[in-house]
């Protein structure tokens, strides 16, 4: 790819185990340094890898659409260091209880994977929110994402740091085989703990709404609500029309492997299904449970995602690009109930299987 100044990008890769040792410090001025000048960076947060930009430099969120080939309609989130940071970034002043309202969801979950949408300030360039009147803002909870946003000096606008419509990012290396040659920094912070994107919430709806279910459950959301007299929908469409989106991950289609992911309904259903695929000559791979590991004991390739939803999430979009890797055209996985976390988790899974196999035919890259 063509940088700023028609040269040819060569993606720099600092490792940093802790912030505060002095080669955590140096590699995050560097960071810093570069989002100031306009460059892209890829840094980890709790729940996936994003690629960063400064906030309120349109030419550099731009960029970040050209690096991700992802569609000018959809809008980016903004991270932010302090709630504080609001101010600059939002309007607060309509409805008269807005701020009341920020104030409860910040305390129970900031720093956290909780996402709001709130009146956009004129500060923010319009290509940030696809042209909405709203910005999607969240507190990132992970010290190498915080301590470059400090360092930063400005918000960061940072979407997942992946080709758009593939696969999420949990750890660096998958940044590069995405992104290698598109971006110019990656700050390798290891393997991200959330393992999904976050919850976002829409606060300029009445009743509030949840637009993407992800690391903040909704059980948890209302709970907190309950106690301000506030009610809850979840926003269950999938747009396609060319029209802003509310909200990242609306699509129909999202998350996506290279193989075909099919959905399941227990373990019979996967074996069953294995055999078919199997019998048309198909390589099928298989993302488990735990308690699935005895019954599909002889069947290769597989990855375990392990048993409780919050092992399933950190593993889940490893395992899709494990058996990517493994050159399978296929990939069964059972399907998880929509509790918890496991809302979240059936929401990527649903989404990465609704693309055909005629568009991955097509299609090298997502």
């Amino acid at each position: 790819m063509i940088g700023n100044w028609g040269l040819e990008i060569v993606t720099r890769r600092l490792w940093i185990s802790d912030v505060e040792s002095p080669e955590g410090r140096e590699a995050i001025r560097e960071a810093a340094e570069a989002i100031r000048a306009g460059e892209l960076v890829a840094f980890p947060t709790e729940t996936v890898y994003g690629l960063g930009a400064n906030a309120f430099d349109a030419r550099a969120a731009a960029r970040i659409f050209e690096a991700k080939q992802r569609p000018l309609n959809d809008p980016l989130i903004v991270h932010i260091a302090d709630p504080t940071d609001l101010t600059d970034l939002t309007d607060l002043t309509d409805p008269a209880n807005l701020p009341t309202l920020v104030a409860t969801l910040t305390r129970a979950f900031w720093p956290g994977p909780l996402t709001l949408v709130l009146p956009r300030s004129q500060n923010v360039p319009p290509i940030v929110s696809a042209g909405l009147d709203t910005v999607a803002v969240r507190m990132p909870d992970h010290p190498v994402a915080q301590a470059l946003i400090r360092a930063s000096g400005v918000p960061i606008a940072a979407p997942s740091a992946n080709r758009f419509g593939h696969v999420s990012p949990t750890t660096a290396q998958h940044v590069l085989d995405d992104l290698d040659g598109r971006i110019d920094l990656v700050l390798d912070g290891g393997p991200t703990p959330i393992g999904v994107e976050s919850t976002v919430l829409d606060l300029t709806s009445n009743p509030l709404r949840i637009l993407r279910p992800g690391g903040v459950t909704r059980e948890h959301i209302e709970a907190v609500l309950a106690g301000i007299g506030k009610r809850l929908e979840i926003e269950d469409r999938r747009f396609i029309s060319s029209h802003p989106l509310p909200s990242p991950g609306m699509l129909p289609s999202h998350y996506a492997p290279r193989a075909k992911l099919v959905l399941c309904r227990d373990t019979d259903d996967v074996l069953a299904r294995r055999a078919t695929f199997a019998a048309r000559g198909l390589k099928t791979g298989l993302l488990i449970l735990e308690s699935q590991r005895e019954a599909c004991d002889n069947v290769h390739p597989q990855f375990v995602l392990g048993e409780a939803m919050s092992d399933v999430a950190r593993n889940l979009y490893a395992g899709l690009r494990a058996l990517d890797s493994a050159g399978v055209d296929v990939i069964l996985v059972t399907e998880v109930p929509r509790v918890g976390l496991g809302e979240a988790i059936a929401d990527r899974l649903a989404r990465a299987a609704a693309k055909t196999s005629d568009e991955r035919h097509d299609s090298k890259h997502d």
